[in-house]
């Protein structure tokens, strides 16, 4: 590659043991070995005793699907067929008996066994250089020296990062890959309330007698009208939200994807009418509507980051729903049980009356703010010294295009990042597993250019 090693690694701590912490610790190997420096020193600390399933894939059911087919799914950038490989390895077969291909929508448990393998035999040895700490991450704390002058001034000093049993651990930079808040509790009149479903135990005691009211409209809900229907036959379910929108569904095959916006457009008015003549051109070729959006996902963080922060509101007040119900679809065979549900009355979708009255309640809405105070000691924390901020929109965190955290005086800190749904007000597009894993290169990168001679030498990932 051109560039000289620096004959120190670098320490890492991931604070968060879900899929992204793999990702990220993937990325930081891979990349090390790609630019010819050490590779990093990785420390996952983590309140699960598994790293690698996090809430996303440790509490599924075994009949929740990915949203993605499982030739985008894998580790490596470089790779698309280790996943397909690992499925293969176990012996893997769908329900009809057929071997998994790049684009079957597989279980997420199974997801969840393949990210917490690797992750195993990332840190299998004290030599790999990777390990994990089982608690929780209450403060972190960039060190500052006092200079002759009296002002603080960063230092090349570790970041101390404090665990709440009081240990300490340091490193030269830490990432946040915190997953999503639970969401906040919602007004209904029911005799139980379950604010979040995916807590333990969350829906145990529903039984077929009862009348179940479903609070949102979107991905959470069809997982858990699903399970309910299954668990407890005859029960009745009803589905409520603003727009009354279902997620839309992937198309059973592979099709070509769209040309994109491109890169002059800079205004939401201009995309929006760029995007909308791009539908008509698909409809009159007969091309379906679905390549039009999966041409614009690699662009998705550029033009975001294109909008001026009032064209931003505007599209999260007037737009920003009917973009997520299309973009983030659902397998075919998901949308086969759904629509059963729906056509057997299992399940109805409809406005519900102030007045009317379930037995219970289940708040299937989307996250808080990932910047919200409350939820996470360690955010808390961050918030109050200024570390860590609101994004303008409200939605998630500041950040920069790398994930460095941008805290309340303005400025970038080149020792703390962020990954996952924190971004979601920097970046837009930054929860499903693809921009994951193109946000753990960028980031990697970011984090190991300064053991490099020449950052010129950095390979560019392509999304």
């Amino acid at each position: 590659m051109g560039s000289h090693a620096s004959s120190t690694p670098e320490s890492i701590v991931i604070v968060g043991g879900g899929a992204s912490a793999v990702y990220v610790t993937h990325a930081l190997r891979e990349r090390a070995a790609a630019l010819g420096v050490p590779a990093p020193r990785i420390t996952v600390v983590g309140r699960e005793a598994e790293v690698g399933r996090g809430l996303a894939y440790g509490r599924a059911d075994d009949h929740h699907r990915l949203n993605s087919p499982a030739g985008k799914m894998s580790l490596s950038a470089t790779d698309d067929a280790a996943f397909l490989r690992y499925l293969d390895r176990v012996g893997w077969r769908d329900v009809d008996g057929s071997a998994a291909g790049a684009g079957t929508y597989v279980p997420r448990r199974v997801f969840g066994d393949y990210v917490a393998e690797a992750f195993a035999e990332l840190s299998a040895t004290p030599e790999s250089g990777v390990s994990f700490v089982h608690g929780d991450v209450v403060d972190v704390v960039e060190v500052v020296d006092v200079s002759d002058s009296g002002e603080a001034e960063a230092t090349a000093a570790p970041v101390s990062v404090t665990l709440a049993d009081g240990s300490v651990l340091t490193a030269d930079r830490v990432v946040l890959a915190l997953g999503n808040p639970s969401p906040g509790p919602v007004p209904a009149n029911a005799d139980r309330i379950v604010d979040d479903p995916w807590a333990p135990g969350a829906l145990d005691g529903v039984t077929g007698r009862d009348r179940v009211l479903l609070v949102g409209t979107g991905l959470t809900m069809i997982d858990v009208a699903t399970s309910l229907a299954r668990q407890e036959p005859g029960v009745h379910l009803t589905a409520t939200s603003r727009h009354l929108l279902l997620p839309a569904v992937h198309l059973a095959g592979p099709a070509t994807p769209g040309p994109g916006l491109g890169d002059e457009v800079a205004t939401l008015g201009g995309m929006a009418s760029l995007f909308a003549a791009q539908l008509r051109e698909a409809k009159a070729a007969g091309a379906p509507w679905q390549t039009v959006i999966d041409g614009m996902r690699p662009q998705m963080q550029d033009l975001w980051l294109r909008l001026s922060i009032a064209d931003r509101e505007r599209f999260l007040a007037h737009g920003a729903r009917r973009w997520d119900v299309h973009r983030h679809r659902m397998a075919p065979t998901v949308w086969a049980e759904l629509s059963g549900l729906i056509e057997d009355g299992t399940l109805t979708l409809r406005a519900v009356d102030a007045d009317e009255r379930f037995d219970v309640a289940v708040n299937c809405t989307g996250p808080a703010s990932v910047a919200s105070s409350g939820w996470n000691p360690l955010v808390d924390a961050l918030l109050a010294t200024g570390a860590l901020t609101a994004d303008p929109t409200g939605i998630g965190v500041a950040a920069t295009r790398t994930g460095a955290l941008v805290g309340s005086d303005g400025t970038a800190s080149d020792r703390l990042y962020t990954i996952g749904a924190a971004l979601k007000g920097a970046l837009w597009e930054t929860v499903a597993i693809g921009e994951v894993r193109l946000m753990a290169y960028r980031m990697a990168d970011a984090m190991l250019a300064s053991a490099t001679a020449s950052v010129d030498d950095a390979a560019e990932v392509v999304a």
